[in-house]
């Protein structure tokens, strides 16, 4: 069982505009500590907020400690305890830790050793790559958030109230188009 010494702090979510974004030669770099795997598999978890398009939400240390103690048993782990495994207060977390973290991600043990297997080895990397995907994908897409949001919102209709919204917003492109032809010194859209 592993309980944390020290109170913990206050636990707020980790929000960034682009929290894949790392250094090209870090991202390279063979040898990786456990904070490093750590990170990067909690980057892959991160939700896009979906009033904001393109930012991250990464979960919290309560959340991971409720989740890995509704999984494994009431105090396994402590929001505290996985607080300072985030920050690298906890260099090597022994191996108790480090198995039920590697099970809770659904990975082989080795994942978190530097010197991990060229099995654990090709794990961290497809899962890099999921985020470096992730991240190429939100910064390349140049759409406005009002567009995004609502094409978050058309998704949860159903097919005809879908076509109804198409059918709306054709019609106002041709009135946007009407007005602009009689209105020279209209100033054109943002699309």
């Amino acid at each position: 069982m592993v309980k944390a010494s020290h109170p913990a702090k206050e636990d707020h979510p980790t929000v960034t505009a682009d929290p894949h974004a790392q250094d090209p030669a870090a991202q390279n770099a063979q040898v990786r500590t456990f904070q490093d795997v750590l990170g990067l598999l909690l980057k892959a978890q991160a939700k896009e907020d979906p009033t904001r398009p393109g930012v991250f939400i990464e979960p919290t240390n309560t959340e991971i400690a409720d989740a890995i103690n509704s999984r494994f048993g009431a105090g396994t782990i402590t929001n505290e305890h996985i607080r300072r495994l985030r920050n690298g207060t906890v260099k090597n977390p022994g191996l108790e830790v480090a198995s039920i973290l590697a099970d809770f991600f659904d990975l082989p043990l080795d994942v978190f050793k530097a010197t991990g297997s060229e099995t654990s080895r090709r794990v961290v990397e497809e899962v890099q790559r999921f985020v470096d995907s992730r991240r190429r994908t939100t910064s390349e897409d140049p759409e406005p958030p009002t567009v995004a949001v609502l094409a978050r919102t058309t998704r949860r209709l159903s097919p005809a109230g879908q076509a109804r919204v198409v059918r709306y917003a054709e019609r106002v492109a041709q009135l946007e188009a009407m007005e602009s032809e009689t209105d020279p010194h209209a100033l054109p859209s943002d699309d």
